[in-house]
């Protein structure tokens, strides 16, 4: 027997309006304590200023949402919200006990191996895991990646934003200075450590939070619910590696700064179910102040 269910609407209100909370409450909470720059990362030694973290991710959301284009269809129909509920708890899983896991080693004193392992652990907890549990939990609607949508348009259309948002966030005049040679001496240090990042960080990062995640959270709750809590858990990644101090000081500071990028990025894949638009951003924030050095 098919079982054809729509979203919940009771769940999916919640999780809009608890979203929306959070992501109100964080820049407030940043502002209210002092706070009105914050460190991209725990070993940054530069700040980048509160406006300067927003204001490219809601220039970028705001053109998506300008741009008429956009997928005609967002889903398919959902047959089997049982089935796809599982992959989807096991999925947030994975996105909210190893940031939890790595944190906890991290408060005991553990940072070198938290440093050491946080890349190369990806790969099998981003990528390897959540394959073998998506394979172990099967679902009767299909929601495989497409690294090759079909229209011209989901190439053409996320571009405006992508630029728009690389621009103010590497070069805009809020935009934090860009690194210098004294910030990475070694140039074989920066090739294999910008290579590793757009693999591990800008392609898997985004495969895993909007491809697998979001989709399937979306699926079952709506669009805005589904982007809401997949950048929350996006920004919950960045709690281990991003500390700024106490602890409500630094999930304050990950969700204005990652979750407010998350909600771009998810906004892309949302808007054009393209994956390299979101992978594009992400590349423009992570690798392309290094190779502008």
């Amino acid at each position: 027997m098919t079982e054809k269910t729509g979203t919940r609407p009771g769940a999916a209100w919640g999780i809009l309006f608890g979203g929306l909370a959070v992501f109100a409450a964080a820049p407030v909470l940043l502002l209210t304590t002092g706070h009105d720059a914050i460190k991209p990362s725990a070993d940054s030694a530069k700040e980048l200023s509160l406006a300067g973290a927003l204001l490219p991710t809601l220039a970028g959301i705001l053109l998506i949402h300008g741009i008429p284009l956009h997928a005609p269809k967002l889903l398919p129909e959902v047959t089997d919200r049982r089935g796809l509920g599982r992959q989807a708890t096991a999925l947030a899983l994975i996105a909210f006990l190893w940031p939890l896991a790595l944190y906890l080693v991290s408060a005991a004193g553990q940072q070198a191996l938290v440093r050491d392992i946080w890349a190369l652990a990806k790969p099998l907890v981003f990528l390897a895991l959540p394959l073998i549990l998506l394979r172990a939990l099967p679902a009767r609607d299909s929601f495989r990646l497409t690294w090759r949508p079909r229209e011209t348009w989901q190439w053409l259309a996320p571009i405006p934003a992508v630029l728009v948002f690389g621009w103010l966030y590497v070069l805009g005049p809020l935009a934090p200075p860009l690194p210098t040679s004294e910030d990475y001496p070694d140039p074989v240090y920066l090739a294999v450590g910008a290579t590793l990042t757009f693999f591990t960080a800008n392609v898997l990062e985004e495969v895993f939070f909007r491809g697998m995640l979001q989709t399937r959270l979306e699926a079952l709750f709506g669009r805005w619910p589904g982007i809401l809590l997949s950048a929350l858990l996006f920004a919950w990644l960045h709690l281990p590696t991003h500390g700024q101090g106490s602890l409500p000081l630094t999930l304050g500071a990950i969700v204005a700064f990652q979750g407010f990028f998350g909600l771009f990025t998810g906004y892309l894949w949302s808007r054009y179910r393209n994956l390299w638009a979101p992978i594009a951003a992400h590349t423009a924030m992570n690798t392309l102040p290094l190779l502008l050095m």
